[in-house]
C-alpha cells in the first residue's frame, strides 16, 4: 500500500493532523490576545484586517466614553455653579486676609492665607443665613393673606378719611367766601395731606421708600417719591400733590378719585346710614375731649364746633383763628338752637368768654416779650395781676360754657 502512487491518509495521519491543528490554533489565539493587549494599551503598531477593525471599534468606544465623561463633567460643573449664582458673596479671600493682617500685623502670610481659607466658608454661610432671614421678614407682610389684610386695612383707612373730607366739606360750604377759603386751606393742610401721605407711603413700599409713620412725610419727600414712581401713576399723583397747595376741596377730591383709579385703590363711598354713624362718633369724640380739657382756648374751640354741628348736622374741621367766624355764624342760627335753650343771653356769654380768651392770649404774648427784655417793677406786677384776674374769670365761666353742649337738652325732630 505504501508503494502506491496515490497519497493515502491513514487514521494515524488524521490524528497527527488534528494535534497539529490544535497547536496552531492555540498559537494563533495567543498571538491574537497579544495583539489585543498591545492595541488596548494605545500601541500604533498595525495588525491584520481583523486587528484594524477591532482597533477602530475600540477607538469609537473610547470617543463615546470621553464624550460621556465630558457631558458628566459639564453637568456636574453646572450643578456645582448653579447655587453659587444665587449666593450673595460675603468677602473674598483677599479681603479676609486684609482684615486679619490689620488685627495681626506680625503674622506670616502663609498663616493668614490658611486662616482665610478656613474662615471663608463658615462666614459666608452665616452671612447668607442672616440675609435670608432679613429678606423673609421683609417680604412676609407682603405675601399671601398678610398682604391681602394689609391692602384691606389700607383701603379702609383711605375710605374713612375720604368720607370725612366729604362731610367736612359740607360744613365749609355754609360759610362766606373768605371764611370758606380759610377753612378749605386748613382742611387741605391737615386731613387732605394725611390721606395723600397715606397713599404715597403705601405705593412707596414697592420702591423701598416707605416710612413707618406716614404723617412725617413732607412735601419734599413726596416729590422724591414721585420721581421714583411708575410713569402711569406719576401723572395723577403729581396732580394730587399739587392740589394740596390750592383752595378747592372739590379739585382735591377729583384728583384723589383719579389717583385712586390709576393706582387700583378701591375707595368705598359712604351712604346716609354710614354718614350718621360718622357724625355721631365725631360728636362723641369732641364731647369726651371737652370734658377732659381745662384749657380756656380749647374749651371755646370745642364748644363752638359742637354747637355748629348740633345746629347744622354738619361736621366742621376748623383752626382756632376761625372761632370768631363760627360764633358769629351761630348768632344767625339762634332760632335753630332753641332746642338747646341757647338764647341771646347764652350767646352773649359765649362772646364774653371769647373776649377773655383773646385777652389771655395777648397777655401771654406780652409777658413773653417782657421776659425777653427783662421788664421789672410796677409794670411787671400790674401785668401779672391782670393775667391772674382773667384766668380766674375764665375758670368760673368754663363750666357754664361746657354746659351749653354737655347738659341734658330737649329733643329735636331734626336732630339725629
Amino acid at each position: 500500500m505504501k508503494k502506491s502512487p496515490v497519497f493515502l491518509v491513514t487514521e494515524e495521519d488524521l490524528k497527527q493532523a488534528a494535534l497539529l491543528e490544535n497547536a496552531m490554533g492555540r498559537k494563533e489565539k495567543k498571538d491574537e490576545r497579544r495583539k489585543k493587549a498591545t492595541e488596548g494599551s494605545g500601541s500604533s503598531r498595525g495588525g491584520g484586517g481583523l486587528g484594524n477593525a477591532r482597533e477602530i471599534k475600540i477607538k469609537k468606544t473610547k470617543k463615546k466614553s470621553r464624550k460621556d465623561e465630558d457631558s458628566d463633567d459639564e453637568s456636574q460643573t453646572a450643578t456645582t455653579n448653579k447655587p453659587k449664582e444665587r449666593e450673595i458673596p460675603f468677602m473674598s479671600l483677599e479681603e479676609i486676609q486684609d482684615v486679619l493682617r490689620k488685627h495681626v500685623p506680625d503674622a506670616p502670610d502663609e498663616l493668614l492665607i490658611e486662616l482665610s481659607e478656613n474662615l471663608i466658608r463658615p462666614l459666608t454661610k452665616n452671612y447668607q443665613e442672616v440675609v435670608r432671614s432679613v429678606f423673609m421678614s421683609s417680604t412676609s407682610s407682603s405675601s399671601g393673606a398678610s398682604r391681602k389684610q394689609t391692602m384691606k386695612d389700607f383701603q379702609e383707612e383711605v375710605s374713612t378719611l375720604y368720607n370725612n373730607i366729604r362731610l367736612f366739606e359740607k360744613g365749609i360750604k355754609l360759610f362766606t367766601d373768605e371764611t370758606q377759603n380759610n377753612l378749605s386751606k386748613h382742611l387741605l393742610r391737615t386731613v387732605c395731606t394725611d390721606i395723600t401721605n397715606l397713599i404715597f407711603n403705601f405705593l412707596a413700599g414697592d420702591i423701598m421708600m416707605a416710612v413707618e409713620d406716614s404723617s412725617t412725610i413732607t412735601s419734599e419727600v413726596r416729590k422724591k417719591m414721585l420721581n421714583k414712581f411708575q410713569e402711569e401713576s406719576r401723572g395723577p399723583l403729581t396732580k394730587l400733590n399739587s392740589s394740596l397747595a390750592g383752595k378747592s376741596i372739590e379739585e382735591f377730591l377729583s384728583c384723589l378719585d383719579a389717583a385712586a383709579d390709576t393706582c387700583g385703590i378701591l375707595v368705598k363711598k359712604g351712604d346716609k346710614k354710614k354718614e350718621r354713624q360718622v357724625l355721631f362718633q365725631h360728636r362723641q369724640a369732641l364731647i369726651e375731649q371737652l370734658k377732659l380739657t381745662e384749657d380756656a382756648a380749647l374749651v371755646l374751640h370745642l364748644t363752638s364746633v359742637l354747637l355748629f354741628q348740633l345746629t347744622t348736622h354738619c361736621m366742621l374741621h376748623a383752626p382756632g383763628r376761625c372761632v370768631p367766624q363760627i360764633i358769629f355764624f351761630l348768632s344767625t342760627k339762634i332760632p335753630e338752637l332753641f332746642f338747646l335753650s341757647f338764647t341771646q343771653e347764652q350767646h352773649s356769654l359765649l362772646n364774653n368768654y371769647q373776649s377773655l380768651v383773646v385777652k389771655q392770649l395777648i397777655g401771654q404774648t406780652k409777658q413773653k416779650d417782657d421776659d425777653d427784655v427783662d421788664v421789672t417793677g410796677d409794670l411787671a406786677e400790674e401785668s401779672g395781676k391782670a393775667s391772674d384776674s382773667i384766668r380766674k374769670e375764665l375758670q368760673e365761666l368754663s363750666a357754664k360754657i361746657k354746659d351749653l353742649v354737655l347738659r341734658p337738652r330737649k329733643s329735636s325732630a331734626s336732630e339725629e
